[in-house]
This record gives structure tokens, C-alpha cells and sequence, in this order.
């Protein structure tokens, strides 16, 4: 199975305003394929991981 996420965006209510924490995300992995999501903490791997 082949994943494809295309224009994925996360968006979050904060103050009383939309702050987007993700835009317009593209991704695709090949079956058999491995993908390592690394970043400093609070950069968004788990929302991003969460989307998906």
C-alpha cells in the first residue's frame, strides 16, 4: 500500500485566533518504503502523524 497526503493543513484556535501550525503538506511513501519524521520539539511531528 502506497500512502499519499496532498495539501494536508492543521489549523488551531488559539486567543481566540486560527494559528496554523501546518500548510499545504505534501507527502508520498512507496509500500515497503521507511520515513523517519524528526525535528525539535513542538515542530509538529506528532500532528503531522496525527493526520496522517
Amino acid at each position: 500500500m502506497m500512502i499519499i497526503a496532498k495539501g494536508l493543513e492543521q489549523t488551531y484556535m488559539s486567543g481566540g485566533r486560527p494559528l496554523t501550525v501546518l500548510k499545504d503538506i505534501d507527502l508520498e511513501i512507496e509500500a515497503g518504503g521507511a520515513v523517519a519524521v524528526v525535528g525539535p520539539s513542538g515542530s509538529g511531528k506528532t500532528t503531522l502523524l496525527g493526520l496522517l
